[in-house]
């Protein structure tokens, strides 16, 4: 993989750290405004499991079948930063329609309306995802990105967890419809504001294709092209497993929690943001242990609370402990998730990289849509709890699909004391009592 060039000078690139951490704050809060929440609201408006599952399958089979034709509009066009702030801009103001819909309509019709626009929210907004990923490679120096990402995360994820307080809040104490409503009118506000930061980014030069290289990115040839990075193309088909199978129940959790354990609809915006304060202590921890150890033995360690959270969750006795399943999980893939989006840059090329990026997001995207459609659904046959079961058996099987066919050859070798936080104190501790016990047994 070719090096990372710069690309703006240091004064520029730290502005554009900069506002990308306040941009990425506000995203997140807005995120969190709304996102946690849908599935709950639909569920007040009387939708059932399978359509529950249909509101998260859609979204995600619309938005990650047009991720390599987003790539390649965004190379063609060449103007990466625009196209993300008409997209942002459009996908939020699709939350107007998604407030009124409950207000309007009633029973089906309302149901559907409003996985309808939820639906155009994510299609929307992914058309920017490659050239969104792509920028932020090149905003970042690589010898750093393990540490960058991982406070902007922590950054990002405490600006969430006030967002998902104040929709527990506003959900709680107004109920159905006004809160929700006035929660995901916060989340319009919010999202806006981040939309305009984002446009104040320093912009970043991106040269347009050649014709030349236009004709030869075809889906067959994009393809033929990737497939000569084993990492790559093993990366793309082990995510496939994977993130069908982490799709297979997640977004039943909250349905899970309300329903099989009896949790209080307003509570569910404790349990999110216990799982986001796990996050913001993880991103710090797995940050560091990123630049230092690679991103593969991050998602390989981070990977096995991910793996395991459905059974936890399953054999949860109480509603009041899903705070701690969420902060296991929230702690977990908080290491895994920064790893996995660090990998990809890692282990794609500079040019072309959004083509790349759009097609490792097809396929994991369009596994991610799948799986929610059958596990929405097959909960309505068989019941939630053994739709939790299935899907912890398919994340584990992907996780030994990632771990035995994508290989990292940079990575260092990472052991379970490397894990240990401190553990560089508790090494050098180590080290002066052995010199002290040396120096007590020489003959005085």
């Amino acid at each position: 993989m070719g090096n990372q060039a710069p690309i703006l000078n240091h004064a520029e690139m730290k502005r554009a750290m900069r506002i990308s951490v306040i941009d990425g704050m506000l995203a997140s809060a807005s995120e969190n405004l709304i996102g946690p929440f849908l599935a709950l609201c639909a569920l007040a408006m009387g939708a059932s499991k399978g359509q529950i599952g249909l509101l998260a399958a859609l979204p995600a089979f619309l938005s990650n079948i047009l991720q390599i034709p987003s790539a390649r509009l965004t190379e063609r066009w060449g103007e990466r930063q625009k196209l993300v702030v008409i997209t942002s801009a459009l996908s939020r103001l699709t939350i107007i329609p998604i407030v009124l819909t409950p207000v309007l309509l009633e029973g089906d019709a309302a149901i559907y309306t409003f996985i309808v626009f939820v639906t155009l929210r994510g299609f929307i907004n992914s058309i920017g995802v490659p050239g969104w990923t792509s920028l932020m490679a090149d905003i970042t120096p690589r010898s750093s990105r393990g540490s960058y990402f991982g406070y902007r995360n922590i950054m990002c994820n405490l600006a969430a967890l006030v967002g998902t307080l104040l929709a527990g809040f506003l959900i709680e104490r107004s109920g159905f419809p006004r809160g929700y409503q006035l929660s995901f009118s916060v989340a319009l506000i919010l999202g806006l504001l981040s939309t305009y930061f984002f446009s104040t980014i320093p912009r970043v030069p991106w040269p347009r294709q050649s014709k030349s290289q236009r004709r030869s990115m075809g889906l067959r040839d994009s393809w033929r092209a990737v497939s000569q990075y084993t990492s790559f193309r093993n990366y793309c088909l082990t995510s496939v497993l994977w993130n069908f199978g982490v799709t297979f129940s997640s977004a039943l959790y909250s349905v899970y929690f309300r329903e099989n354990l009896g949790g209080d609809p307003g509570f569910w915006g404790v349990v999110t943001a216990s799982g986001l304060i796990a996050g913001v202590l993880g991103h710090r921890y797995w940050g560091r242990l990123a630049d230092q150890y690679g991103q593969k033995n991050i998602m390989l360690a981070g990977g096995i609370g991910a793996a395991s959270l459905p059974f936890l969750w399953w054999l949860l006795p109480r509603w009041e402990l899903a705070i701690g399943a969420e902060l296991v999980g929230g702690f977990c893939w908080a290491g895994y998730n920064l790893a996995a989006f660090n990998l990809i840059l890692e282990i794609t090329p500079d040019e072309g990289r959004t083509t790349y990026v759009g097609i490792y997001n097809t396929m994991a995207g369009l596994a991610s849509s799948i799986g929610p459609l059958i596990g929405g659904f097959l909960a309505d046959s068989v019941g939630l709890p053994i739709v939790i079961v299935i899907s912890g058996i398919l994340r584990w099987l992907g996780y030994f699909a990632f771990k035995y066919n994508v290989t990292v050859p940079s990575d260092a070798q990472l052991d379970l004391w490397d894990l240990i936080p401190f553990r560089q104190e508790l090494r050098l501790l180590r080290k002066q009592r052995q010199q002290t016990h040396g120096d007590s047994s020489l003959p005085q």
